[in-house]
């Protein structure tokens, strides 16, 4: 048997797995909508390229414009065990808003709850609009702007190109046709310019701001296909792409490298214009996507005579089709172009240029613990603790640097300036810190510290370690206090240990925790501690003090040491 090269996936199959590390994850959103424009593929810069390859990353590049043409994206967190994903009955095509949101959860390494609804009813299908692309980037973008978008756009884009595919056809809520994806779908909705020229692995090389009109023109007999019958009529005809990809390839890249871009530079879509409809109308590109619609060349050479007679700025089909465009400049060319279209059979679509992402319409932050007021106000008229301000007794800090992680309110800082330290005070939530103490404040990460090797006598951080997300933030932050430290310089730490777990606690994974109204910990025996920080390097490790202390929730064991680097 005949192995299928675009098969049938389950969605959520990862073909190429987002290789970069997140941390510090946490929902920062309770809610989110956004509004994700589609766009339009005017060409394909290498066709040969869009041919099977065994990565699954196709390299063709492509001419994009957006399209004030919308996909609206509800995203709500729900308030029950995570990895529950309900999909509105409104929404047309769940596949694909499943396979994004399980692209999502690996990628992010988290599983919420979430109850999605999307509106793309003014989108049609299969048409070249990108709207299957537009779909899973829009939700994808939905759910990264839930975490404070950790996924810089240019590696979305990327991610979600090379994990493209389609629904089969509308009942079938698990499985995925594989299609090719040069990246356009999710460009467009995350580059704020209108008109986009990708190149090789889904990268954007040239961008620009464009006002204007744009029509697109359907046959109005046209039934939509899905994507298992396009792709078995498309790999039928790929011998097609890679004939005109081969012999005009070098012509195409050039022609934009020394015409097209230098146009676009000085704020001119003419030369672009003219490599497009030479691609699709002279170089045989629209006779290679024929295949979708039987008239398609009868509708394209119909259609020559309003680029050539300049009745437009831009004419192009969009993908496959059968949908073609036309980008018009004034309402003559508008008028024109739409009665004519018209006149052809087609039923023409008004839209524009969009040159902005996507557009967050609401959202609803998370109501954070530790950016409350009263929780900031508690925190900074917490009394020290006489264990460890007996500890730093102990040593002359008097004109010595010292940085306090997690610094809270500010208590332990406030110490350190009393002794006449030079203080360094780090959190991520600046609204705890009492900031009328006149310390050196810089907002930052207790697993990232903003400053240099070797710098500090003295490290504080007392009562932080147990609030990492991750296990890779609670070991990478032990890590970060090591290398900050001078030689010979010390730390006192100030943690909670799993030695004690009440029932407010509900263990999630290896020494993580969910508490019910606060935030997740990771929580170590005291045994393991001292194994992580020998293994990291430092030396003389002392306890300090230990005792159980009560939360309002349950008991928390508290472990406090000291160590030297």
């Amino acid at each position: 048997m005949k192995e299928e090269k675009f098969p049938i996936i389950k969605a959520g199959y990862i073909f190429n797995k987002y290789n970069k590390k997140v941390d510090n994850l946490f929902l920062k959103r309770e809610n989110i909508e956004i509004n994700y424009p589609c766009r339009l593929d005017a060409m394909a810069i290498n066709p040969a390229a869009v041919c099977y390859n065994d990565s699954m990353v196709f390299t063709p590049g492509e001419v994009v414009v957006s399209l004030n043409q919308y996909i609206n994206v509800k995203v709500k967190v729900l308030n029950v065990d995570g990895g529950k994903l309900s999909i509105s009955d409104t929404t047309r095509r769940k596949v694909l808003i499943k396979h994004s949101y399980l692209l999502m959860c690996d990628a992010l390494n988290v599983s919420p709850s979430l109850e999605i609804d999307v509106d793309d009813c003014l989108i049609p299908k299969h048409c070249g609009f990108g709207s299957s692309s537009s779909t899973i980037a829009a939700v994808a973008a939905a759910i990264n702007e839930l975490y404070g978008c950790p996924i810089k756009d240019e590696d979305l884009i990327k991610y979600l190109a090379a994990n493209h595919g389609e629904e089969i056809n509308d009942s079938d809520l698990d499985n995925l046709k594989v299609v090719q994806c040069i990246g356009g779908g999710a460009t467009n909705g995350l580059t704020e310019e209108g008109i986009i020229i990708i190149a090789g692995k889904s990268t954007t090389i040239a961008k620009m701001k464009y006002e204007s009109d744009v029509l697109i023109a359907l046959p109005k007999d046209f039934v939509q296909k899905d994507a298992k019958v396009l792709m078995e009529l498309e790999e039928k005809n790929l011998w097609k792409f890679k004939k005109t990809g081969d012999q005009y390839a070098e012509k195409i890249a050039y022609d934009l490298l020394h015409k097209a871009l230098p146009g676009m530079k000085n704020g001119s879509i003419k030369a672009l214009a003219d490599v497009v409809y030479d691609y699709r109308f002279n170089m045989g590109s629209n006779e290679n996507c024929s295949f979708v619609y039987d008239k398609l060349m009868k509708i394209s050479d119909g259609l020559r005579e309003l680029y050539e007679k300049k009745h437009c700025a831009f004419l192009a089909l969009s993908s496959v089709g059968p949908a073609f465009f036309t980008i018009v400049e004034n309402d003559k060319q508008k008028n024109y172009c739409k009665k004519y279209m018209n006149k052809l059979g087609l039923n023409v679509i008004e839209s524009s240029i969009c040159n902005t992402k996507y557009q967050i319409v609401s959202a609803k932050d998370m109501e954070c613990f530790w950016t409350k007021k009263e929780t900031g106000t508690e925190f900074q008229q917490r009394p020290t603790s006489k264990y460890i301000t007996d500890e730093i007794d102990k040593y002359d800090i008097s004109e010595k640097k010292c940085i306090d992680i997690g610094a809270g309110g500010g208590r332990y800082s406030k110490y350190l300036a009393n002794k006449n330290a030079i203080v360094l005070s780090i959190d991520k939530y600046p609204e705890m810190f009492d900031h009328s103490a006149n310390i050196n404040f810089v907002k930052g990460f207790m697993n990232d510290v903003p400053v240099v090797d070797n710098s500090y006598y003295m490290v504080l951080s007392i009562g932080v370690m147990h609030n990492a997300v991750t296990v890779s933030e609670y070991e990478k932050s032990y890590k970060e206090i090591y290398r900050i430290l001078q030689n010979d310089g010390v730390a006192i730490i100030s943690v909670f240990t799993n030695d004690i777990i009440t029932n407010d606690l509900t263990q999630t994974g290896n020494n993580t925790y969910e508490i019910k109204n606060r935030p997740p910990m990771v929580l170590y025996g005291k045994e393991q501690i001292i194994d992580l920080v020998n293994k990291i390097g430092f030396k003389n490790i002392e306890n300090v003090d230990e005792h159980v202390t009560d939360v309002g929730g349950g008991s928390r064991n508290v472990f406090t040491f000291k160590v030297q680097k």
